[in-house]
């Protein structure tokens, strides 16, 4: 059974991203996790704790970078984990997201 992953509320701004994002854990959750992050302009995703990532986990958050775009929300992730980084670069999406590394 794949795991889950969960979009934890840290304050008014500030989310987090626990768990997997793939292909197996993504499905049909677009619209729960994307409506939550309409309640401020400007709303950032700690992605520390994202153990794993797929290219259904990258498209998934390119997807609520362009929702929030819709919505006029400045959205940023942060800690990227090295593995979304290299997806998004091998996939020459890297520019599209507005994310900071794990120091």
């Amino acid at each position: 059974m794949a795991n889950s992953f969960e979009l934890k509320n840290i304050d008014e701004q500030n989310w987090q991203i626990v768990g997997e994002l793939t292909r197996h854990t993504i499905s049909g959750r677009q619209q729960k996790y994307f409506s939550v992050l309409a309640g401020n302009t400007t709303q950032s995703i700690d992605l520390t704790h994202l153990s794993k990532v797929d290219t259904a986990g990258l498209a998934w958050l390119l997807t609520l970078i362009e929702y929030a775009k819709l919505q006029q929300i400045e959205l940023t992730y942060s800690q990227a984990p090295a593995e979304l980084v290299k997806l998004a670069k091998l996939s020459h999406v890297d520019s599209f997201l507005s994310m900071t590394t794990k120091s």
